[in-house]
């Protein structure tokens, strides 16, 4: 089986920052984290990050949800855009907070963006 390179990117909108998160899965894998277009920091992926995100890149499903009743009085903390690309496939998600606390659709996107904000979280 042949293997393509993967591209992630994260949009993370979080109380009013904004972070961003590129991930390489190629032969030299690497994770990026901007803001604004700047980028803070970045290194390459360790054998164990690469293996981790493959996994959670494999189990993404895709959301069915509800229509949710709208409440004037919420005002969501956090949103997020996921698009990952390869080769052969495209997928890019949105979501905010509320729609990961009221459903368990956005479970494997929550859990990959989980994944890339820790790997991404390094000084």
């Amino acid at each position: 089986m042949n293997t393509y390179p993967i591209a992630i990117e994260l949009t993370a909108w979080v109380e009013l920052g904004l972070n961003q998160y590129e991930v390489t899965i190629d032969e030299v894998s690497k994770v990026a984290v901007k803001r604004t277009d700047d980028v803070l920091h970045s290194r390459e992926l360790t054998a164990a990050e690469i293996e981790s995100l493959l996994k959670a890149i494999q189990s993404v499903t895709v959301p069915v949800t509800q229509e949710l009743p709208e409440n004037p009085n919420y005002k969501p903390v956090s949103s997020y855009e996921l698009i990952i690309e390869s080769a052969h496939f495209s997928l890019e998600y949105n979501w905010e907070d509320i729609d990961a606390q009221s459903s368990n659709a956005f479970d494997s996107m929550v859990q990959l963006a989980k994944l890339i904000e820790k790997i991404g979280h390094f000084e």
